[in-house]
């Protein structure tokens, strides 16, 4: 093993408190999402690689405390280690899209700066979809994103 080269034990170790705050994000992101049926999509685009993505659908009943929620734990698993993998790059993105029990559709997103997600603005969130979709719809509300989080240990 050279120099530069870590022990399976170590890189345990070092992984442990990112994937501990990837999952913190994810379980925060889903807990404050609030009523409707969500989709939570996240991408980690990797120098020299193919894009990483993972989603999961959940839904959440009530509110605060009392709020249940349902979902795929394995999907939601998978977000969480997209989240880890771009904590480690300092590079991807989160979006939620929610389904109000009114009917309503809003769209948040979050960018990982550095080895925290920060909130995008609504006006940020919209500019994205409008590069990557085209022209916005009238159906979908961009609202900024709250925070999660604020960084994994180094």
């Amino acid at each position: 093993m050279g120099p530069n080269n870590l022990s399976s034990s170590q890189a345990r170790e070092r992984l442990a408190p990112v994937t501990a705050h990837a999952v913190d994000a994810v379980t925060d992101l889903m807990t404050t999402a609030g009523p409707g049926s969500h989709l939570l999509t996240a991408v980690v685009r990797p120098r020299n690689a193919e894009p990483v993505t993972a989603y999961a659908w959940f839904d959440v009943v009530g509110e605060g405390a009392d709020a249940l929620w349902r979902g795929v734990y394995a999907d939601t698993a998978a977000v969480a280690e997209v989240v880890a993998l771009g904590l480690i790059v300092a590079k991807g993105s989160v979006v939620l899209g929610t389904t109000a029990p009114t009917g309503e559709e809003t769209v948040r997103g979050w960018l990982v700066d550095g080895h925290a997600l920060r909130p995008l603005t609504a006006d940020e969130i919209r500019h994205v979809f409008r590069e990557a979709l085209g022209p916005e719809s009238d159906a979908v509300t961009y609202r900024t994103a709250f925070p999660v989080p604020v960084s994994a240990p180094t």
